[in-house]
């Protein structure tokens, strides 16, 4: 990693050093390493005395909480995290989305103040996150991304056995993968829900899950479909527009193999 840093040192015209060295530097220490590496890391900056001085040491994790700089609060140290709830492919996309972005804070008092005032100072909003609720929450913000894409990615593949290039099917699905998620958040999912599922269309299912098993589709995207389903047919229960029959219907034949 030390070359991305030096060039990325050299994009905000700021200087790179070893770990130890910046450290031993700063007021606030953000240990913005791989998850599995932030506690080691944080432990060899504390047995090389780069935590001497007390800084208030964090990380930007999603899934841990402070707890794992536990060598630096046994060293006097204030210490926290901050979590980008925004996704990253690259650095420009992270200078572009990143302004009005939320990130979820929790930490000793100390830590937490300037962690707000941190993220307040790049343009971006606040919220408080208890640390033992980290892995939860962090696993709503796969849902809420990471998956989105995937499910995209699978809808890519039904659209290429359809007849559809990857690139006209990007651009078909845009305005309407843009408007269900907007929809859903204005509205919220039941009043959002469109669709064959929301109508108990049990005749437009069975022929989806025909079409798929003709085309060779994989095994993943046929599974994702089904479990998806499944998830939709309660949304469409608590929407009111499914009757009971109805939905056990769809149910059966989502979960027929």
């Amino acid at each position: 990693q030390a070359r991305s840093a030096l060039a990325l040192a050299r994009a905000v015209g700021a200087s790179a050093m070893e770990p130890a060295e910046a450290a031993a530097a700063g007021e606030l220490v953000l240990l913005t390493v791989r998850d599995e590496a932030i506690g080691p890391l944080c432990g060899q900056l504390a047995r090389a005395g780069a935590l001497a001085h007390k800084p208030i040491v964090a990380h930007c994790c999603g899934a841990m909480g402070s707890e794992v700089l536990a060598p630096a609060r046994q060293l006097g140290c204030a210490v926290g995290s901050m979590h980008p709830m925004q996704t990253f492919p690259d650095a420009d996309a992270a200078i572009a989305t990143l302004p009005g972005a939320y990130f979820f804070i929790e930490g000793t008092g100390l830590a937490a103040t300037a962690l707000e005032q941190l993220a307040r100072d790049i343009g971006c909003q606040t919220g408080r996150i208890n640390s033992a609720d980290k892995p939860l929450y962090h696993a709503a913000a796969v849902m809420g991304a990471n998956y989105l894409t995937t499910m995209l990615d699978a809808a890519f593949e039904l659209f290429t056995q359809a007849g559809l290039g990857r690139d006209q099917a990007r651009q078909a699905i845009a305005p309407l993968a843009t408007a269900a998620v907007e929809n859903t958040l204005n509205k919220d999912a039941p009043a959002a829900l469109t669709g064959p599922i929301a109508r108990g269309d049990l005749e437009t299912l069975a022929k989806h899950l025909e079409a798929m098993q003709r085309a060779g589709t994989s095994e993943e995207t046929k599974k994702l479909y089904r479990q998806a389903g499944v998830r939709t047919v309660q949304i469409a229960k608590t929407k009111g527009t499914l009757s009971q029959a109805n939905a056990q219907a769809l149910i059966i034949l989502l979960r027929s193999e």
